[in-house]
C-alpha cells in the first residue's frame, strides 16, 4: 500500500499543472513616449517592441492599456491589473509589486532649465531654494524624492511642466531625459531649454508585476527571458536607436 501511495505521489509531481502565467496578461501604465505610447489604438515605442519579443518567447499573450500614472499604480496594487511597465523600484512600490531582477532599460533623470538661465546642476545641494516641476506619483531617485531643500510642484503631465517653466512659474523641471526631449520636440520648444549633463539619477525601469499567486515565478521567468532577448542583435539595435541601455 505504501509503495502504491509513493508511486502516485511521484506521478503527481511530474503532471504539469495549469499555470496562471500562460493566461492573457493585462498590463496597464501611463503613456511615456517615445518608450511606450499609443497612436490610433496601436501601441508604439521600444518598450512595446521589447515586451512583444519577450512575451512571444515565453508564449504568453498580453494586452497593454494606458491610464494616468497614479491610477495605474492603484490598479496594480489592488490587483486589477497584472503588471505595470516602466516602473522604478521604490520602498513603497516594493510593498505591493514584484520586481524582476532584470530591468527593461536604464534611463537618465536630468534637470531642465530655460536657456536664458545660467543654472548649472552639480548635485542635489545646487537645487536648494528652487521651484521644481515634477509629475504626481513619479519617483526621481531616493535622494531627490526625500530632499526638503527645494519645493516640488506636482502636475499631471510633462507638457504642463514645460509650459510652466516657459512662463517662469517654476525654476526647473526634472524629467526622464528621453521622454523630456521627445516632449519638447512635439511642443516645438527644443530651442528654449537646456538640461544638465550630470544626471540627478540613473533609473532602472522595470515591468513590475502585481502580487498575485504564482507571479513570483512569472517575474523570474520574465527576467530570464528578457535578459536573453536584450542580448540579441535585434534588441541591441533597438536600444542603440533609442539611445538606451
Amino acid at each position: 500500500m505504501k509503495t502504491l501511495i509513493t508511486a502516485i505521489m511521484l506521478i503527481a509531481l511530474f503532471i504539469p499543472t495549469p499555470s496562471i502565467a500562460r493566461e492573457l496578461l493585462t498590463l496597464i501604465t501611463d503613456p511615456f513616449p517615445p518608450l511606450y505610447y499609443q497612436v490610433d489604438g496601436e501601441n508604439k515605442g521600444i518598450y512595446c517592441e521589447i515586451l512583444d519579443l519577450t512575451f512571444k518567447e515565453m508564449k504568453i499573450p498580453y494586452t497593454l492599456a494606458f491610464v494616468p500614472w497614479e491610477r495605474a499604480l492603484r490598479m496594480a496594487e489592488t490587483q486589477r491589473s497584472d503588471g505595470i511597465p516602466g516602473t522604478a523600484k521604490t520602498k513603497e512600490r516594493d510593498r505591493f509589486l514584484i520586481f524582476p531582477d532584470e530591468p527593461i532599460s536604464v534611463i537618465d533623470i536630468v534637470v531642465f532649465h530655460r536657456k536664458d538661465d545660467t543654472f548649472k546642476f552639480d548635485g542635489i545641494s545646487s537645487l536648494a531654494g528652487k521651484r521644481i516641476g515634477t509629475i504626481d506619483g513619479y519617483s526621481y531617485g531616493k535622494e531627490f524624492d526625500q530632499s526638503n531643500l527645494f519645493s516640488k510642484e506636482k502636475v499631471s503631465s510633462l507638457k504642463l511642466n514645460f509650459l510652466k517653466l516657459q512662463a517662469k512659474r517654476i525654476d526647473l523641471v526634472i524629467a526622464y531625459k528621453n521622454v523630456a526631449l521627445y516632449t519638447l520636440q512635439s511642443l516645438n520648444l527644443t530651442d528654449q531649454f537646456s538640461y544638465s549633463s550630470l544626471p540627478v539619477h540613473r533609473a532602472a525601469l522595470y515591468l513590475a508585476f502585481s502580487k498575485k499567486p504564482g507571479y513570483e515565478q512569472l517575474a523570474e521567468e520574465f527576467s530570464q527571458t528578457l535578459r536573453k532577448i536584450k542580448n540579441t542583435e535585434a534588441a541591441q539595435e533597438l536600444f542603440k536607436k533609442a539611445e538606451l541601455n
